[in-house]
């Protein structure tokens, strides 16, 4: 075995994988292997290019000519699509962040590393949502005369409420919908182990008191909110089982609207911020909303910022606004904003 050229490299691929993003960032294991997969394919390509074996790779091989070269290789050899490429480069620049951190890469190369742009894609400029007329038409398919309609009618309003992942309703539990006094709130550990705080409107924390009224009457904090019963056993409620009911209103709804896009739980959270958008939100605050922003993990932080964002959904929760009113919605579908919110997709 030949002797490693720049073992310092090497060290630093190491920790940079197994202590600064688990510990430090504190980055989800799914997350980590996106990174690894990253500098992977990135060694592979210097070894390509260069006709040298991994053990020959050194730092200086991390510059902004190679690192172009490697987006291009991606692209034209790997048949990656834009947004995989993208995501590469967004891997590749933070690790050299790490190396300029730890004093292998200069300030100057890494500042021509940053410049490296993503590239465009028209494909995902345009973000599909729902109206707020569309909204409220697929509110109105459950038939809350069935006990599963209750519980679908609830999983569709809180989904498109809170803004929230579909796997992040799926492990809410009762102790985590706060409701004192006449404010409700969902206490969401979302992705990357991110701690945050969303209001529900009024009209969500209504249906879900009917709903517990159905489905928790022991109240037990610890259940999950929504569970699945089969032969006796009580299970956590599956994404498979979310699929299914929405297929079957979307079925519903094509003949009313034959139009109406595909139903999927992401769609519920772009509509969502859409919809926040058009209502006058700020941006960064519809990003905190939606759990893309860096949030402290303490209570906190997120309690402090709870009742901003409180009063800034109040624009789309009152009489004019809300998706769970009757009256018209005052705001038009803008298609401007969509590609302003590009960073969603």
């Amino acid at each position: 075995m030949k002797k490693i050229k720049d073992p310092e490299l090497f060290q630093k691929i190491k920790s940079f994988l197994t202590e600064y993003l688990p510990v430090i960032r504190a980055k989800s294991s799914n997350t980590i292997n996106s990174y690894k997969i990253a500098i992977n394919l990135y060694l592979m390509h210097i070894q390509q290019s260069k006709n040298v074996i991994l053990s020959e790779v050194r730092k200086e091989d991390f510059n902004q000519a190679d690192i172009i070269a490697f987006l291009n290789w991606l692209e034209q050899d790997r048949a990656n699509s834009i947004n995989t490429r993208n995501q590469r480069l967004v891997n590749i620049r933070q690790f050299c962040k790490y190396l300029m951190s730890s004093d292998m890469l200069s300030c100057a190369e890494y500042t021509m590393i940053q410049q490296i742009s993503k590239k465009a894609n028209l494909k995902t400029d345009n973000i599909v949502f729902l109206s707020i007329e569309e909204m409220k038409l697929l509110l109105k398919q459950p038939d809350t005369k069935k006990k599963t309609g209750i519980r679908d009618r609830f999983y569709l309003a809180l989904l498109y409420d809170s803004g929230c992942r579909n796997q992040e309703i799926l492990d809410l539990k009762l102790k985590d919908f706060v409701i004192t006094g006449n404010a409700a709130e969902l206490h969401i550990l979302g992705k990357g182990k991110k701690y945050r705080v969303t209001p529900i409107s009024k009209d969500v924390a209504d249906i879900f008191v009917r709903y517990c009224d159905t489905f928790h009457l022991q109240k037990q904090l610890d259940e999950y909110i929504f569970y699945t019963k089969r032969n006796g056993i009580t299970t956590q409620m599956s994404a498979d089982n979310v699929a299914r009911f929405m297929q079957k209103y979307e079925d519903q709804l094509r003949r009313i609207k034959p139009d109406i896009t595909h139903l999927h739980p992401h769609l519920f959270r772009h509509t969502r911020a859409m919809h926040l958008y058009m209502a006058g939100m700020p941006l960064p605050l519809v990003s905190e909303w939606l759990g893309h922003s860096q949030l402290e993990t303490t209570s906190i932080y997120a309690r402090a910022t709870t009742e901003m964002k409180r009063r800034a959904a109040e624009k789309i929760t009152n009489a004019e606004n809300s998706v769970f009113k009757a009256e018209r919605f005052k705001y038009g579908n803008d298609d401007e904003v969509i590609k302003r919110l590009c960073g969603l997709a």
